[in-house]
């Protein structure tokens, strides 16, 4: 699951880089580990510089220290990012 998750944050932080899309929210439409596909459908907007503030850069995801754990009823992900 690390894998497919690394991948999926990968491709958000992609969009972002590419369209300068910020996803405020972001609904997982579809998540099946057996076909290894997560889909999402992200709402939000494109980056402004004269609307928004910018910071530190976001350089990549770290697969190295991901944690997933799951319980019944939720999921909890700790990832740390390259800046």
């Amino acid at each position: 699951m690390h894998t497919l998750l690394f991948g999926f944050l990968d491709e958000v932080l992609f969009v972002f880089s590419t369209e300068l899309f910020v996803p405020k929210e972001l609904e997982i439409t579809k998540f099946d580990k057996q076909e290894w596909c997560i889909c999402a459908t992200g709402r939000g907007e494109n980056f402004d510089r004269e609307r928004h503030t910018s910071g530190t850069e976001v350089k990549a995801i770290t697969y190295s220290a991901m944690d997933v754990r799951q319980t019944d009823t939720e999921v909890e992900v700790f990832v740390i990012v390259d800046i």
